[in-house]
C-alpha cells in the first residue's frame, strides 16, 4: 500500500520492558536456633526494540513511477527524503526521484535512450521470423500483447512485453496444417502487397499473383504463407487520384458522371450506363467494386437542345459543327471569345477551347438599317417576355420605346 502524507509517520512497533521478581522471602525452617532466608532473585530485563518507517518504501516508489508511465525502473539509492531511480519514458532514460513524504515524482536529467516499443504488426513479424505461422496479435494493457500462433503442430499462446520479449508461453491445443487462405492474404497485405490472387494450389504450396509498388509479382508461397520465391511478371495499375475519377469512369463507358466522394478508402460516384443511373464504388486503383441502380437516365439530346443548353449558359451565335454517336462539336461566342465545344450526347461539356474573337453584337439601329438595305419596309419590332406569370408581347419603336403591349398567355 502506498502511503502519501504530508508529515513524518512514526510507527512504534515495539517497546517492551519486562521486569520480573521472585518473592523476597522464601520459607524458613523451623528449628531451634537456626533459620534460613533466601536471597532476592535478580529481575531479568529485555532490550527495547524500535523500528522507524518514514513515508514511501522502495516498492511503493517503483509502483508510483510505473503508474506515471515510467518503464524499466531501477532503484539506484535511497535517502531519508527521497528514493532515487533510473527509468524510461517515451524512449528516453532519465534520472528520477520520488519524495518519500508527498509522493511527488521529479524527473531529472536525461542519461540515455531506451529500447523502442513495437506495435502489433512488428510482433507478428518477429514471430514469423521465429518460424511461427497462423499468427494473430491483440494488444492488452500497459503496451503488452497476447499472440496466438502455430508452432509446427502446437497451438501456443504468448504474452509479449512492449519490446518484443516473450514473458510467458503456453500450449493451448493442436494446429491443423495446411494453408489458410484468409490468413495468407492478410499476411501479404501486411507486407505491402495488393490485388492478391491465388492462382494455383499444390500439395500444401500456393502460387499467387500480387502487386507491389507498381510491379506485378508471381509469388511461390509455403504452407505458412512465407514467400519462397518472387518473380516480376509485369506492371500493375498505379493508384488514381481524385482528379482522375471521372476520366476513369468515362474510359469504362459511363456518362453523366457526378463524383460524390473523392476520399479513400473508397471513391463513390453517380453515373449512367445505357439507360440506368448507377451508384458506383471504386477502389484506389480505379477498379469498380460494386454498383447499385438508382433510377433511369435522360435520353440523348437533340441538336436544338444543345443550342438551347449553351444559350442558357450565356453563349450566343451557337452553331453545331457536327454530331454523331459520340456527341457534338459546337461553336459559339461567349463574352467576345469564339469558342469550340466538345459535348457528349447527354449534354456534358468534355472540352472547350478558345479559337478566336467574336465581333461586338450590333445595336438595334444597325439591325434595322441592315434590314432596310435589303429592301424591307414598314418594319415592326416585337419583344416577348414574362411578368408576374403572364406572357406579354411588347411592340417597340426604333429607339426602343414601348408603343403597344398585349397579353398572349401564361408563363
Amino acid at each position: 500500500m502506498v502511503f502519501r502524507c504530508k508529515a513524518i509517520l512514526l510507527v512504534l512497533l515495539g517497546l517492551i520492558l519486562v521486569a520480573g521478581t521472585d518473592p523476597s522471602v522464601a520459607g524458613a525452617k523451623t528449628g531451634a536456633g537456626s533459620s534460613t532466608i533466601a536471597p532476592p532473585a535478580v529481575a531479568p530485563y529485555r532490550m527495547a526494540q524500535l523500528k522507524l518507517s518514514i513515508g514511501l518504501s522502495k516498492d511503493d516508489a517503483r509502483r508510483l513511477l510505473f503508474q506515471n508511465g515510467f518503464r524499466e525502473i531501477q532503484i539506484a539509492r535511497e535517502t531519508f527524503k527521497n528514493v532515487h531511480a533510473e527509468a524510461c519514458l517515451g524512449g528516453l532514460r532519465y534520472q528520477v526521484k520520488v519524495r518519500r513524504l508527498s509522493g511527488k515524482v521529479i524527473r531529472g536529467d536525461q542519461i540515455g535512450r531506451c529500447r523502442p516499443t513495437i506495435d502489433a504488426q512488428q510482433v507478428a513479424a518477429i514471430l514469423r521470423r521465429q518460424g511461427l505461422d497462423k499468427i494473430s496479435v491483440s494488444p492488452i494493457r500497459q503496451g503488452r500483447f497476447v499472440a496466438k500462433a502455430c508452432d509446427f503442430k502446437q497451438r501456443v499462446r504468448l504474452d509479449i512485453d512492449p519490446y518484443g520479449e516473450v514473458l510467458q508461453r503456453s500450449i493451448t491445443g493442436r494446429c491443423q496444417r495446411g494453408p489458410n487462405i484468409a490468413e495468407i492474404r492478410q499476411q501479404l497485405r501486411q507486407d505491402g502487397f495488393t490485388k492478391i490472387q491465388i492462382v494455383k494450389r499444390n500439395q500444401g504450396r500456393l502460387v499467387a499473383e500480387a502487386c507491389f509498388e507498381g510491379d506485378k509479382f508471381r509469388l511461390r508461397l509455403a504452407a505458412n504463407g512465407r514467400i519462397q520465391r518472387r518473380t516480376v511478371i509485369g506492371s500493375c495499375a498505379r493508384p488514381i487520384g481524385p482528379r482522375n475519377i471521372a476520366q476513369r469512369l468515362r474510359d469504362l463507358g459511363y456518362r453523366q458522371i457526378k463524383v460524390i466522394d473523392n476520399q479513400l478508402p473508397v471513391y463513390q460516384a453517380e453515373a449512367c450506363r445505357q439507360n440506368s443511373m448507377l451508384r458506383i464504388r471504386m477502389n484506389r486503383f480505379g477498379e469498380v467494386i460494386s454498383t447499385s441502380r438508382l433510377g433511369r437516365c435522360s435520353p440523348p439530346l437533340t441538336r436544338q437542345q444543345v443550342v438551347t443548353m449553351l444559350q442558357k449558359r450565356g453563349a450566343n451565335r451557337v452553331e453545331i459543327l457536327s454530331s454523331n454517336k459520340r456527341g457534338f462539336r459546337a461553336r459559339a461566342c461567349y463574352r467576345l471569345e469564339k469558342r469550340e465545344y466538345r459535348i457528349d450526347p447527354y449534354g456534358a461539356i468534355l472540352d472547350r477551347a478558345v479559337v478566336g474573337r467574336c465581333p461586338q453584337a450590333p445595336r438595334l439601329n444597325s439591325v434595322l438599317k441592315d434590314f432596310r438595305s435589303r429592301g424591307i419596309r414598314n418594319l415592326r419590332i416585337f419583344v416577348e417576355g414574362c411578368r408576374k406569370g403572364r406572357r406579354l408581347q411588347i411592340e417597340l419603336d426604333q429607339y426602343g420605346d414601348e408603343i403597344n403591349r398585349q397579353r398572349i398567355g401564361r408563363c
